[in-house]
Formats: C-alpha cells, structure tokens, sequence
C-alpha cells in the first residue's frame, strides 16, 4: 500500500509521485522491460497537467526534511460530495496544525507492530484465492489492483465484497484531476463514504485517503516487483513444474520476496517523485525520489508515508502466494500504464502450475 503523505503529490503518485519514466529506471541484468509512455503521451486523469516537466537544477530529496519547501495546497472551500472535498481534508494536501491532526487521524487504523504480518498473511491467503487453478493469470488486473485494496479496506474496518476494488479505483483515477468532475467518482466516493459509517468528516477522509493513495503505488510495487522475480526465476527441472526456492539478489535467504521488494524499491520504483513549492513562494518543481539506495522511495519529513511497512507486506503477500504457484512469466517485455508519474506495468501475464 504505498500509502503516504508523499504518495501522490498534486496529481502525481504513491506515495510518491513519478516525475518521469526514465529510460534508465529498466531492470538491469535480465530480461529488459519496454520503455514506460513518455510524460507527453495521454497522461491519465490523476496526473497534474499544471505541474512542470522537469525537476529544478540541485533541488533533491533533502529539501523533504528542511522548512524552506511545503506541500502545494488545494482548495479548502468545497462542499461535501465529491473527490474534491476528499482532497481538501486529508493529510497529503495539508501543512500546519491541520496536517498535523490529519495525519494522526491516518495512522491510528494503521495499527502497531504487527498489523504487517497480519497484512502480508491476509494478502497471500487472497492472492492464492485468486490464483486458484492452472493457467494464464493477468497479475495487475486480477491481483495488484485488487487484493491490496481488498485487504486494506477489511484491515480499517470497512465491509469487503469482490466489489471492494471497483470504488477505490474510480476514485483514484480522479482523485488528482483538480478542478474536473468526474460523476462516475464522485458516485463512488460516496459509496467508500457510507461504508466507512455515512459520516463526513476528516476521520472519514483519512480512511478512504489511505485506500486511494494506496491504490496505484502498490499496485506498481508489486507488478514491477513480480516481474523482476520472475524474470530471474530458474527454469523449471526436468518433470517439475517449478523450483521450490527464488533465492533473492543476495543469494537465499530467509525471506528472497523481501528481498525482491528491496532491489525493486532500488532499481524500479513504482512512483518516482513528489510536489513541493518554496515556502517563500514560487511555483512547485518536482523532487525525485529516485536513488541507488532506494531511501527516498517513500518520502521524507514530515510527509513522509506512515505505512511504509504495511506497502511492502501487502505486496510480499501477493508476491508469496505467486511463488508458491510456480508462476513463471509468458512474455520478457513490459508495457506501462501511460502516466508521467507511475511506473505501473499495464499488463504482467504468468501462467501458473
């Protein structure tokens, strides 16, 4: 669930919005995934057309943690009803005492230290649900845009059905259009608003705020991390339909999805930047969140995400459950989603045993 303060920033992603699809963000050593859609082709409704192209010249991730920069605001003044209202009153877009309460209001439902085993076991007992039976599997569409939202929703209370995925998905989608309505959304939000108890307040906003900005970052978690284990997977022995282990980068291990996960978060992040505006003011640049160590993947500061360990478990447990199938890739190459700021794989086909 990369779900965070700097997840989706201004109409860009995350938990972390992507500034570009870098030609050289591609996974090394191994089969190489097709470039993303450059920032000009379709941007999709969540990202910011009035956001600029390129990063500011010496403005990195430290500026994160100074008080020289601030999150760009959104409008306050908005009735209730829509996508907009959601984010006027969630912690993403606020500064101040009002991100402060916003912000705790977030992480309470996300529980102590061990709501990340409780989430990784809920999403790989889903995933295997999904996976049931051989064949062809279409990852994004049947697991990462959907047992993440699933899970999540049942882990902050809200009613889970097979339905769950579909509102959080319409609402993402317009979530940073900023100023265009989207009926269809703004149908959906209300119906995440009456689940989470009829009730319009900033408790409310935080609930279903963690759901969106969960949605596609951790769904780009775990499509570019699936295909990176997979494309290293071993081939199958003779008379077995898989090995039993995929060792991780460093070699095996007591956890190689984790591992996994960590070289992703390195070398092909799902969101690759975030919004800031000098406080001073000026207009926003964007801050890449894009380094070899991969520290910044989930932002920094007071904005940094809250569930940072709650992403990684839900995209481990989805990770396990394909492990545990055997699944091995049908086709090398990777075509994204076309946005400026997610590294999303559009489609990720495997064929389980």
């Amino acid at each position: 669930m990369q779900t965070s303060d700097d997840m989706r920033d201004q109409g860009d992603v995350r938990v972390l919005d992507d500034i570009r699809v870098r030609d050289d963000a591609r996974v090394p050593d191994g089969p190489r995934a097709s470039d993303g859609p450059r920032a000009s082709e379709s941007p999709r409704a969540s990202d910011d057309t009035r956001a600029p192209d390129a990063t500011r010249a010496g403005v990195g991730p430290e500026v994160l943690a100074g008080p020289g920069w601030v999150v760009p605001p959104v409008p306050q003044d908005v009735p209730e009803g829509g996508t907009a209202w959601l984010r006027a009153r969630v912690a993403r877009f606020s500064s101040g005492g009002a991100h402060a309460r916003r912000r705790a209001l977030a992480v309470g439902p996300l529980g102590g230290p061990d709501a990340a085993d409780a989430l990784r076991g809920a999403a790989r007992a889903r995933a295997a649900e999904l996976l049931h039976g051989p064949g062809t599997v279409e990852v994004m569409a049947r697991l990462a845009h959907v047992v993440p939202a699933e899970v999540l929703a049942g882990f902050l209370g809200l009613p889970v059905t097979d339905e769950t995925a579909g509102p959080v998905g319409d609402v993402t989608r317009a979530y940073h259009a900023h100023g265009e309505a989207v009926p269809a959304a703004d149908r959906a939000f209300a119906r995440l608003v009456t689940a989470c108890g009829g009730t319009w307040d900033e408790a409310t906003a935080a609930r279903i705020g963690l759901l969106v900005q969960a949605y596609d970052a951790t769904a780009g978690l775990i499509g570019n991390a699936a295909y990176l284990m997979l494309a290293h997977a071993p081939e199958p022995l003779p008379g077995r339909d898989a090995d039993p282990v995929i060792a991780g980068p460093a070699g095996p291990g007591a956890d190689p999805v984790a591992d996994w996960l960590d070289r992703t978060l390195r070398t092909d992040p799902p969101v690759r930047g975030t919004l800031r505006a000098p406080a001073d003011g000026g207009d926003p640049v964007r801050i890449s969140l894009v380094a070899p160590d991969g520290s910044p993947a989930f932002g920094a500061g007071a904005h940094a995400c809250p569930g940072r360990a709650h992403a990684r478990a839900l995209a481990a447990g989805v990770l396990d459950a394909l492990h545990a199938r055997g699944c091995r890739l049908v086709r090398p190459d990777l075509v994204y989603e076309p946005s400026a700021n997610l590294r999303v794989p559009a489609a990720l086909e495997v064929r389980c045993g």
